[in-house]
């Protein structure tokens, strides 16, 4: 798997954690500044948590891309 695509998927999965954390913290009432950051800043963790986990590249693949 190419490191570009894998980087381009993570992206994705940020700035959709960002996107969807916001829009629901804004649904929920909060018109705060810091409470939209916190709820942006916990979608992108959340999300990107959960892409790293789900990972189609494995260690041993990353490792050996990095060699070449």
């Amino acid at each position: 798997m190419k490191i570009g695509v894998w980087l381009r998927g993570l992206a994705a999965a940020l700035i959709g954690g960002v996107v969807s954390s916001a829009a629901q913290a804004v649904a929920a009432g909060s018109v705060e500044p810091g409470k939209i950051k916190g709820a942006v800043i916990a979608g992108a963790l959340l999300t990107a948590g959960a892409y790293l986990a789900k990972s189609p590249v494995s260690a041993s693949e990353s490792d050996s891309a990095a060699k070449k």
